[in-house]
């Protein structure tokens, strides 16, 4: 199966299939179902339950359809008609709102406005921290955290196979990081913080750690991934930058993301960074709409 999920992936590149559901096929095929539709394992339909899929999205909402429909054992269809029925699209690739009520729009405004005035004071882009995850295709997928500023990674690490995020994980992280910004020009600078909302990351756990810290930890509304510099500008670089490739060891995606990230040209960190007073403004100008 591994050997088929590489085939796979590099013909297809992002568009292969999950691990889970090359297995699930592999299944079939040894009781001569040849048929790589997914399938519903009763003669009547399996119904999604829509709160659980809310919250799956939630907790990952970087998932591809084809994957939640593996999770929850579902016809593909019936998470596309799930996810209709949330209202979700996909931007910057992770699900979000095709519509944001009135209070969302409301809160990217007034959060855009916070940071327009603080930067206005104090000058502090260039003393941004930021971070989040990303999968990357390796074996099964395993998923990637890192944290950034203007001059680069600060501290990156590939998670193990299966490893989800969570509040006591996250913690660690955090030293981790304190730890290699303790080692960087930051460490007797005020630091500034920016991380989404996910849950994890706002735990009580968390928000305590960060306050010994220190640090000024930024507001960031829900359902805004064009106001997260990962999101816009370094995952979709590293996504072009990895297209067709594949890998088949640790070792291997360890070797290329520090190759990737060593490889960016001058300016490449500090241009994503500085792009944010731009997506601000423009959040203000359109009444918290995305551009």
């Amino acid at each position: 199966m591994k050997d088929s999920e590489t085939f796979l992936k590099n013909v297809y590149n992002t568009h292969a299939p999950h691990y889970n559901t090359i297995r699930n096929w592999f299944h079939r095929f040894e009781k001569d179902d040849f048929s790589l539709d997914e399938k519903d394992r009763s003669g009547r339909p399996r119904e999604l339950d829509l709160d659980k899929l809310k919250h799956a999205l939630q907790s990952d909402p970087f998932q591809s359809s084809r994957e939640l429909a593996v999770t929850f054992g579902v016809h593909h269809s019936t998470v596309l008609e799930g996810l209709k029925s949330l209202g979700m699209r996909k931007l910057f690739g992770r699900f979000i709102p095709h519509h944001l009520t009135q209070a969302n729009l409301d809160r990217r405004v007034d959060d855009s406005i916070t940071l327009l005035t603080l930067h206005a004071g104090d000058r502090w882009l260039d003393r941004l921290i930021t971070g989040d995850e990303k999968w990357v295709f390796y074996d099964n997928h395993h998923r990637k955290s890192q944290w950034w500023g203007v001059d680069g990674p600060i501290y990156w690490e590939l998670l193990p196979e299966g490893k989800t995020i969570t509040g006591d994980l996250y913690t660690t992280q955090l030293r981790n990081l304190k730890k290699a910004v303790d080692r960087s020009a930051l460490k007797d600078k005020k630091v500034y913080y920016q991380h989404d909302n996910a849950r994890p990351h706002v735990s009580k756990q968390v928000k305590q750690e960060l306050m010994g810290y220190g640090w000024n930890v930024l507001p960031h509304p829900p359902y805004s991934p064009d106001l997260a510099p990962s999101d816009y500008w370094l995952f979709g670089d590293m996504t072009r930058a990895f297209e067709g490739r594949s890998f088949n060891s640790r070792g291997a995606v360890e070797a290329a993301l520090k190759q990737y990230f060593a490889s960016r040209p001058a300016g490449f960190y500090r241009n994503g960074i500085h792009k944010l007073r731009e997506r601000w403004r423009h959040v203000v100008d359109n009444d918290g709409q995305y551009n």
